[in-house]
């Protein structure tokens, strides 16, 4: 007897632990309110997130907008004031620059090309100078170089064909020379057989670049027909402005 009480007493037992173990795998309702305010949360971040997007989409749109807009409002009125000539944009540059220096040729020489400064737009700034017809160099540094000549040539047909030069020549006590080397030099072929007797021929030669250059080094320009020289300050020019001193 005492041996069915004990059994008994065993099943008992662990119908106890069983039913313990049945009831706590059910959900609670407090484990579902956690995942339907994580569901909340969760779209509301979503949310958040594609409005954000459309916002900066929208705003860089409107930007690029803008952006455009500006540049064709630049642009009308660049139509506007008409088209700007070079001279103005190298007297602009000059303002940026240490020094510069641009120069017409004068009218009244027909023997070689005679520069003058303070004339229309010439102007000299920053140590650059003309002296004795030559462009002086200040300082050592890169210095950007240019030059151009505008010539009118009455073609005579008993003379043939004829070549124009236009150079710009250099002396430096860096590299001294018994004669003056040439840094730009441009040449031009005009009044060849086509052409008509008397037929007026129109040609440009223009010389442009970056060079080292030393203090007390000058430079001039000339020509091989000064005759045949357009000397209008916006077609005939010879000029230098620094670009950076040297290192």
């Amino acid at each position: 007897m005492q041996n069915y009480h004990i059994t008994e007493d065993l099943e008992a037992g662990m119908g106890g632990v069983y039913q313990a173990t049945v009831q706590s795998g059910k959900p609670s309702r407090l484990s579902w309110a956690w995942k339907i305010v994580g569901a909340i949360f969760l779209i509301a971040l979503c949310s958040v997130a594609s409005v954000g997007i459309a916002w900066y989409f929208m705003n860089h749109i409107q930007g690029e907008r803008i952006s455009a807009l500006g540049r064709a409002a630049e642009l009308q009125s660049s139509s506007e004031q008409g088209p700007v000539h070079p001279q103005h944009m190298l007297a602009q540059t000059a303002n940026n620059t240490k020094a510069a220096i641009h120069l017409h040729v004068s009218g009244d020489d027909d023997s070689s090309l005679r520069w003058v400064n303070d004339v229309d737009q010439s102007f000299e700034i920053g140590g650059l100078k003309l002296e004795n017809n030559e462009i002086v160099i200040p300082s050592d540094g890169l210095y950007f170089v240019y030059g151009q000549a505008s010539y009118e040539v009455h073609c005579d047909s008993s003379e043939g064909g004829q070549e124009l030069s236009y150079e710009i020549s250099w002396f430096s006590n860096a590299a001294p020379s018994a004669d003056r080397k040439y840094l730009l030099n441009g040449v031009k072929s005009v009044c060849q057989a086509s052409v008509k007797k008397d037929e007026a021929v129109f040609e440009v030669i223009y010389l442009g670049a970056v060079f080292r250059l030393y203090k007390g080094d000058k430079l001039s320009a000339e020509t091989n027909y000064r005759t045949y020289i357009d000397a209008q300050s916006s077609k005939t020019f010879f000029g230098v402005f620094q670009l950076a001193h040297a290192s």
